[in-house]
């Protein structure tokens, strides 16, 4: 077993479970949909995931569409910024598997590397978004004091 990648494999996991968790426990709908949509990804993407970086990844760029097209579902719909971005980080996950598909002088190492960053910096976002969902709720269910000198209601 390589002991290289265990590491990383157990950082990634506790990412999932935990920015899952956070969702079930301060998030929206939109939050719990997106974290829901990341743990069936990163499933299938274990189930899929056959060569290391050596060659193009197509049966993961499959998976990473069909979250794609959840996140840009959301996107659409939500009042929230956070969507925007976790759809924006995973198009960029998207792109780096057609860079890799269409350019082999990508390097497998880049490659990966690439991915995994995408990766966390979806995870964060829709942690971020379910974190800042609690508040939100609670401000909308306090009544908001107007100030007496503000012309907007």
């Amino acid at each position: 077993m390589d002991h290289a990648w265990e590491f990383p494999s157990i950082l990634w996991a506790a990412t999932v479970v935990g920015v899952c968790a956070l969702a079930l426990w301060r998030g929206g709908p939109d939050e719990k949909l997106a974290a829901g949509g990341l743990l069936v990804g990163w499933t299938l993407t274990r189930t899929v995931y056959q060569f290391k970086g050596e060659q193009t990844e197509w049966g993961i760029a499959g998976v990473d569409l069909a979250l794609l097209a959840l996140l840009v579902y959301i996107a659409l719909r939500s009042r929230r910024y956070w969507p925007l971005f976790a759809a924006g980080f995973h198009l960029l996950a998207v792109v780096t598997h057609l860079a890799r598909g269409l350019d082999p002088r990508v390097g497998g190492w880049a490659y990966i590397t690439a991915e995994i960053i995408w990766g966390y910096l979806l995870a964060i976002t829709i942690g971020l978004g379910a974190w800042k969902a609690r508040e939100r709720q609670l401000a909308a269910e306090t009544p908001a004091i107007a100030d007496p000198g503000a012309t907007r209601r």
